[in-house]
């Protein structure tokens, strides 16, 4: 009883992250550094983002339909980064903002530092994604900026089409 009395407020204070949000790229500055596992290179177009009753953030893109991020604040979660590599975080709220901090490993073996910060402006209709990477050999970061849609495409424009069915 006393771990719901404490994470109850927690979760009540979190922000409304959960939604569609589409990518602003004239307000963004894109480097290297970008949210690993949602898209091959450059950030994901569109974003995806769902808040399960325990808390933890699932984030995902419309290119990479079968990879998502999870997030879980005062946990650390691993996810599959294709082709063959991972990425381990571990989540915090501080205050409205969630940071995540951990390392990305490749295939290959190489690892880098990853930091990502999660804020939304007051409204709740613009969130913005810190990313910042430390590797080896390079460091890179990234301004993401992203706005709250409602806005749904034709079926037909979907990473994944709809397919016409015969009347």
């Amino acid at each position: 009883m006393l771990a719901t009395v404490l994470v109850a407020p927690v979760l009540a204070q979190a922000p409304g992250f959960s939604g569609t949000w589409k990518l602003d790229a004239s307000r963004s500055r894109v480097g290297a550094a970008t949210l690993a596992g949602l898209i091959k290179a450059g950030p994901p177009d569109v974003l995806y983002i769902t808040r399960a009753a325990n808390g933890t953030l699932i984030v995902e893109s419309r290119i990479n339909e079968s990879q998502s991020r999870i997030y879980t604040p005062g946990s650390r979660t691993t996810t599959p980064v294709v082709p063959g590599g991972s990425i381990t975080m571990l989540s915090r709220w501080e205050g409205r903002t969630l940071v995540s901090e951990g390392r990305q490993e490749s295939a290959s073996g190489t690892v880098a530092s990853v930091k990502e910060v999660l804020a939304l402006d007051p409204d709740g209709q613009v969130l913005t994604i810190d990313v910042t990477t430390t590797g080896p050999d390079d460091k890179g970061a990234s301004t993401l900026i992203y706005t709250r849609t409602t806005l749904v495409e034709p079926c037909e424009k979907w990473p994944t089409p709809c397919k016409q069915t015969g009347r």
